[in-house]
């Protein structure tokens, strides 16, 4: 599944043995994380069937940048899976060195309206570096499925 490129971010998903992973680039980190938490999002749900009719906030905190995504995309988990938030819209509203603060916009999750189309049981370190180039970062995330 690819996602449609804006503003030069984008991603798309790989198989990986039995789990799949996610490839995803854009201009900067801030950029990165916001399209990888909206590809991590659209792996798990047919965000089609969730309106965007509440805003959660989302804090993640890493000593690295491979640390704060994975912990960032851990908190997104955690709200869907834990707490019953169905999120169709991943932002960054700020990023520190090591934090990252932005929000979801969804509804509570619901059986009969929401269709989830992967259940991720973990973010993984597997194989994850942030790569960066003069014009754009990208990474390659594994998920536990």
């Amino acid at each position: 599944m690819e996602h449609a490129e804006r503003e030069g971010a984008g991603h798309r998903t790989f198989e990986h043995t039995a789990d799949v992973g996610l490839e995803v680039w854009a201009p900067g980190l801030p950029e990165l994380f916001e399209e990888a938490g909206q590809g991590f999002v659209e792996l798990m749900l047919d965000t089609g069937s969730v309106a965007p009719a509440q805003r959660r906030a989302v804090r993640a905190e890493g000593q690295e940048p491979e640390e704060l995504l994975v912990a960032w995309l851990e908190e997104i988990l955690f709200a869907f899976d834990a707490e019953g938030f169905a999120p169709a819209g991943v932002s960054v509203l700020s990023m520190g060195a090591q934090s990252v603060e932005g929000e979801l916009k969804g509804e509570p999750f619901d059986r009969r309206r929401h269709r989830v189309l992967c259940n991720v049981k973990a973010v993984t370190y597997h194989d994850l570096a942030i790569k960066r180039t003069d014009d754009r970062c990208e990474v390659r995330i594994v998920f536990d499925v």
